[in-house]
Formats: C-alpha cells, structure tokens, sequence
C-alpha cells in the first residue's frame, strides 16, 4: 500500500510539475473561460508545488540528506505560499466583479473559427496599461486555448479590431495610430 500511495504522489507531483513548465515555456496557455478559475487554479498549483519538489526530492535523495529535502522545501514553500495569497485575493476579486479587470475585453473577430480578441490589459504588476490580441479557441471542459499574437504597452486607448485583409488584423486606437498584425 506504502508503494502504491508513494507511487501515486510521484505521479501527481510530476503532473504538477509538468502543467506548470508546460504552461510556462509553449507559446500557447490553456485557460478556462471563467477567469475566476484560472485565479483557483494558479492557488492550487503554488500550493501543490512545494509537496511535489518536496515529494520528487524525497524519492530521489536517500533519507540521510532529508536536510537538504527540508531546507529546499522551505525555500519552495515561502515564496508559493506569498504568490497562492495574491492568487487568493485575485480570484476572490474576480468572482465578486464577475470580470477580470486585468483583461478587459475590447472588440472580438472570429476569422477562420479562431476568436481573435482584443483586449486592454494591465500586465499585472510589472508594466503599465496596454493593447492585447490573443487568438483563443473554445476547448473541452471549459477550457480555451489561448495564444498571445500582439501587444503594445503604454497606452491606455479604446481600440478596435479589424481584419485588414488576408492574414492580416488591424488594431485601430481610438487616436487614429492602426496596427497591423500578421497572424
């Protein structure tokens, strides 16, 4: 039984390690349609990603150097423990508004089944307000699969999205400067 539990934990650490560099390092995200769950769902993974370093140590280290498993686990906890409470206070933020103020949908374009959206975002806490296009396809489970294609940082206009022609959308500020994007 001891194998099977063990067994099972260093299947789900490695799930969770794998959903997080995957999230991280391909150039498209999977997000849910309801942004208060992308919130939840960042929470639980900085919470379930310290028990899967600390797991994935524990199976790798012999039980002598549990030390270094302990000291590294801590440097893991602290800071995921800081970033599920900003996850926290988001998702709560976001269920009570009903929207994500840190995405606010500007103008849609469906060209070819694929939903290009343009969107004013504030970049979180490390840049200023700016224009967002995002190519966002309807998956299972309420899930979507999303791919950044352009952004312009710094300005704080209305905008609208247009298709240009062909392989080309146009991002209108509401000050005349237009955009093209190849997609």
């Amino acid at each position: 039984m001891k194998r099977f539990i063990s067994g099972v934990a260093l299947v789900l650490s490695g799930a969770v390690l794998l959903v997080i560099a995957l999230n991280i390092y391909l150039p498209v995200k999977l997000r849910f349609a309801t942004p208060a769950l992308n919130y939840w769902a960042v929470l639980a993974l900085a919470v379930s990603l310290p028990f899967a370093v600390a797991t994935l140590l524990a199976a790798l280290l012999p039980a002598k150097r549990w030390i270094g498993f302990g000291v590294a686990w801590f440097l893991c906890a602290v800071p995921c423990s800081i970033f599920s409470l900003f996850a926290y206070y988001e998702a709560a933020s976001v269920q009570a508004q009903g929207e994500d103020g840190s995405f606010m949908l500007l103008d849609s374009l469906v060209v070819d089944n694929v939903d290009y959206r343009l969107y004013l975002s504030d970049c979180g806490a490390t840049c200023s307000w700016g224009l967002v296009v995002r190519a966002e396809r309807d998956g299972p489970l309420g899930m979507k699969v999303v791919r950044s294609i352009w952004s312009e940082y710094k300005t704080l206009n209305e905008a609208q999205l247009m298709q240009a022609a062909p392989g080309v959308l146009r991002v209108v500020e509401k000050d005349g400067t237009a955009h093209d994007i190849r997609y």
